[in-house]
């Protein structure tokens, strides 16, 4: 079964909500593209509103990135396998 693309549209929007209504807690990866090439991020935490997360993959490419400030706009995202 294909999991659903979700876009949060404005950044007024609570994220950390948005992802606990769709099952997508810390340890979550998430592909979205916003016209550079798909990118994976790993969710690492949930606040009340925000969103931590770190990206893992950037067009197929492993990326170490820092853990960062994340939202669900500009994006259509999906769950995605390890």
């Amino acid at each position: 079964m294909r999991e659903k693309r979700t876009t949060t549209t404005t950044d007024r929007e609570n994220h950390a909500e948005a992802c606990r209504q769709r099952g997508w807690f810390p340890g979550t990866l998430l592909e979205g593209d916003h016209g550079h090439g798909p990118s994976v991020i790993r969710i690492t935490a949930l606040g009340e509103s925000e969103i931590l997360a770190r990206m893992v993959r950037h067009d197929g490419e492993p990326v170490a990135a820092r853990e960062r400030n994340w939202t669900l706009s500009c994006r259509d995202w999906k769950r995605v396998a390890q």
